[in-house]
């Protein structure tokens, strides 16, 4: 089953996966989708993951795709 997922990423952490892309050649969106799966997996193993849109509380989570969050 497939599922659309949007991610809003800081503009220096796109940037980041940009130059990560440009030198290994693999394309951004499979970057993103890896940080995406992996958060998700990381989520399930703690019993904290959500579903839905986000709420103001959810919004911002450090780290998520930030510092820490790139491979």
């Amino acid at each position: 089953m497939r599922k659309s997922v949007s991610v809003r990423l800081e503009e220096g952490v796109h940037a980041q996966l940009r130059r990560q892309s440009l030198r290994s050649g693999v394309p951004t969106s499979a970057l993103v989708r890896a940080l995406v799966h992996r958060w998700l997996d990381e989520q399930d193993e703690a019993g904290e993951a959500t579903t839905g849109p986000p709420g103001p509380e959810r919004e911002r989570q450090p780290g998520l795709f930030g510092e820490g969050g790139a491979p």
